[in-house]
């Protein structure tokens, strides 16, 4: 039995190229629960456990779906439930909230786990290209179709295609999507010849696709076809229990990359953390303590360590805007203000 508050650690996703023909492994890929330490997590002060968590993330940096609140054991719960089934399934949450990470849990947790596993980012395709990725083409279809080329329908055959940020399919390609759920046909971009693919659909989205189903912007039979079942994902600020076990997973991770000797937070970087709202969510989060990471000077994270959670009556005049910079223009303001 699973302790109320109790932390669990999930294997994330190895990363896989869309092409790659080797099946991945169910005894060395699937996702398995366990828990770090026997008992759950005090709040205060930062724990051993959370001190073994960083050092496990150390050793293994691949490992980030991390979490104690009941929330997430529920999301998780769902998404093991869901794996079982080869329906569609709709994952909806904020930016950054880890929908991508259940997305891949669910892909491994299913029958179609030893094929293959391939996303499609939708937000970063123009229509035109992302016909051409989701349906691939035939030589001389287009300016530059120099070979014929696969779709990520075609990759995804057997296994698992991912949609991700669905709510940016232009309309057109809407209808051309609905075909291929429905009766598992297209054709490429350019061809006539009909051809077949079984992948089992995950969509996810940062919109409110039911609003917009209702505004006329996204079809209606569609978000039907691909909501056949859906988990939301809470945001950061509604599950604080996993702020404290997420920094400290993220801070082994970046010290060990580093090679910095910082292993901890100090009370006041601690209240900073779980007191802050968290709009970008876990990627948030990761950002800062990466940063954290670079901007320590001491064995422990402290708050200063932290500006942008700092309110800005208490933020130092000079210091710069850190979520904005890179992290070599982060690294020189912290050798130069050292040297002051």
């Amino acid at each position: 039995m699973r302790g109320e508050g109790s932390l669990r650690v999930f294997a994330a996703p190895r990363e896989h190229p869309a092409r790659d023909d080797a099946a991945s492994s169910p005894e060395t890929d699937r996702s398995t629960a366990y828990c770090v330490g026997s008992q759950s997590l005090p709040r205060e002060p930062l724990s051993l456990d959370l001190r073994s968590l960083a050092d496990q993330a150390a050793a293994d940096a691949s490992q980030q779906l991390v979490f104690q609140s009941e929330a997430m054991n529920r999301v998780v719960d769902q998404a093991r439930d869901f794996a079982r089934s080869s329906a569609a399934v709709l994952l909806t949450g904020e930016s950054g909230t880890g929908k991508e990470l259940i997305a891949h849990l669910i892909h491994q947790g299913s029958p179609r786990s030893t094929g293959r596993y391939v996303r499609v980012n939708c937000a970063a395709l123009s229509e035109s290209l992302m016909e051409s990725e989701l349906f691939g083409h035939e030589r001389g279809a287009f300016t530059g179709a120099v070979d014929q080329r696969e779709g990520r329908f075609e990759w995804a055959d057997g296994g698992t295609l991912l949609l991700d940020e669905i709510g940016e399919i232009p309309p057109r390609l809407q209808a051309k999507l609905l075909r291929v759920l429905e009766e598992e046909e297209f054709q490429r971009v350019g061809g006539n010849a009909t051809l077949r693919a079984n992948a089992r659909i995950i969509a996810t989205t940062n919109r409110d696709l039911l609003k917009e189903v209702r505004e006329g912007g996204f079809r209606a039979d569609l978000y039907h076809r691909l909501n056949v079942l859906q988990i939301e994902l809470p945001a950061l600020r509604d599950r604080r229990d996993d702020v404290l076990p997420l920094a400290a997973f993220f801070l082994g991770r970046f010290r060990h990359e580093a090679r910095r000797r910082v292993n901890d937070f100090d009370t006041a970087a601690r209240q900073a953390l779980n007191d802050y709202d968290w709009p970008g969510n876990v990627r948030q989060l990761r950002n800062t303590i990466h940063r954290a990471c670079v901007l320590a000077t001491h064995e422990t994270v402290r708050r200063d360590d932290l500006p942008d959670l700092v309110p800005e009556s208490a933020r130092v005049s000079d210091s710069p805007p850190l979520l904005e910079m890179s992290l070599e223009d982060i690294e020189r303001w912290v050798i130069l203000k050292n040297l002051r």
